[in-house]
C-alpha cells in the first residue's frame, strides 16, 4: 500500500511525460506554418514572374506561346526548378486586344504526423495589346 502511494505522489517524471505529450503536437503546429509560408511564399513569387512575363508581351507583342513560356521560366530561374507550364491567349475580340496568362503552380506540403498532400495554387494576370493597325 505504501508503494503504491508513493507512487501517485511521485513527481520526478511529470516533465518529461508533458514533453513527450507537447512536442508531437508543437512540431506538428511548428512545420506546418513553415510549409504555409514556403507555399504562399513561392505562389506569390510565381504571380510576381507571372506579371513581368506579362509586361514583356506589351513590350514584345509579337512573342509566341514558346517564348512567352521560355521568358516566364527565365523568371523563374533563380526560385524553382520545377517546370510551372504558363497558358499564353489573347483575346481580341474588343476594340484593344487582351493577353491572358495564366500559370499553376503545385506546392507539397510535407508535415511531420500529418499525411503528405499537396495545394495547387493558381496564378493570372491580364494586359492590354497594342491594337492592329488600321489599313
Amino acid at each position: 500500500m505504501r508503494a503504491m502511494k508513493r507512487f501517485w505522489n511521485a513527481t520526478g517524471g511529470a516533465s518529461a511525460l508533458e514533453f513527450a505529450l507537447v512536442l508531437p503536437v508543437f512540431a506538428t503546429m511548428l512545420f506546418g506554418t513553415i510549409q504555409m509560408g514556403l507555399a504562399y511564399y513561392f505562389a506569390g513569387s510565381v504571380q510576381y514572374a507571372l506579371e513581368r512575363t506579362a509586361r514583356l508581351t506589351m513590350v514584345d507583342q509579337d512573342m509566341s506561346a514558346s517564348q512567352v513560356q521560355t521568358a516566364f521560366s527565365n523568371e523563374l530561374a533563380t526560385f524553382t526548378d520545377q517546370d510551372i507550364d504558363v497558358n499564353y491567349v489573347v483575346d481580341s475580340a474588343g476594340d484593344v486586344p487582351i493577353a491572358q496568362l495564366t500559370a499553376n503552380y503545385q506546392h507539397d506540403f510535407i508535415v511531420p504526423f500529418v499525411p503528405s498532400f499537396s495545394v495547387t495554387f493558381t496564378a493570372e494576370t491580364r494586359v492590354p495589346l497594342e491594337p492592329a493597325p488600321a489599313s
